[in-house]
């Protein structure tokens, strides 16, 4: 099994390419390269600005989450940010002779990249759990509106939406007391790149992938950038503070409808 893995170049994304090349024959990984979280490492010992120590405090946790997986560990293409739709890199992925294409965290794909094989051996990743959170940070905002129970991450036919595609599956975490959105959104992850094992795994075995259309949901949230400020930090830290993580697992979860992989 060949894979393509269009992604990013934090350690959460090595940590998820990392353990896809340890389940198939041969992968490509086209990574573009982005501002690192570290670059508030300088101020360890100086005043930080909330937005500073939330990113900070991700990038700690993810550190530790995902020790080990500094660098990549298959073939890597480095690109600057959003040039994954050049004919540079249609042309080596395309020599690469892929029979799966996957993607976390890059930029829009576009085509023809985005057609390079046939449809349903094309995933892509998506941090929320869809219909009910799209956007931008969509595994924080369900902690500032007390809605634990839509964090997770889905898993998308990729097309030329954002996040539109046909529904593989959802994965969601086990939350636990002590947790924050930095630990949980690590679990996500986690949860995911063993997702993407399953994944290859059901290609592999010549099982088609599950495509649920997205349907209309009850609450649907569209998670805007420009929204996350410090005044929503102060929000998601009084609700921690407030028992948000034992109130949730006190009460009876609500019932949300969630697509299996099997």
């Amino acid at each position: 099994m060949k894979v393509v893995f269009f992604t990013s170049n934090l350690i959460r994304h090595k940590f998820v390419a990392n353990t896809i090349a340890k389940a198939v024959d041969d992968i490509l990984i086209v990574s573009e390269c982005k501002k690192n979280d570290a670059a508030n490492i300088e101020k360890l010992n100086n005043e930080k600005s909330p937005m500073e120590e939330h990113f900070y405090l991700r990038y700690i946790n993810e550190q530790n989450f995902f020790a080990g997986n500094d660098f990549f560990i298959g073939k890597t293409i480095p690109l600057l940010n959003k040039e994954a739709n050049l004919d540079y890199t249609y042309n080596v992925v395309k020599s690469f002779k892929p029979d799966l294409m996957l993607a976390f965290g890059p930029s829009l794909i576009k085509s023809p990249l985005l057609y390079l094989l046939e449809p349903g051996r094309f995933a892509n990743l998506h941090l929320g759990i869809s219909p009910y959170y799209r956007g931008s940070a969509t595994n924080f905002w369900p902690f500032v509106n007390q809605e634990l129970e839509y964090v997770g991450a889905t898993f998308l036919h990729i097309d030329e939406g954002v996040d539109t595609g046909d529904i593989i599956s959802h994965v969601r975490p086990k939350i636990e007391i002590g947790d924050n959105v930095h630990t949980v959104g690590c679990k996500v992850i986690k949860e995911s790149a063993e997702y993407f094992v399953k994944i290859i795994k059901m290609i592999k075995d010549g099982k088609p992938l599950k495509r649920v259309k997205q349907w209309k949901a009850d609450i649907e949230r569209v998670c805007l950038s420009k929204d996350f400020c410090e005044e929503s930090l102060m929000i998601y830290k009084n609700n921690l503070a407030n028992g948000l993580i034992e109130n949730y697992l006190n009460r009876p979860i609500k019932n949300v409808s969630l697509v299996l992989l099997e």
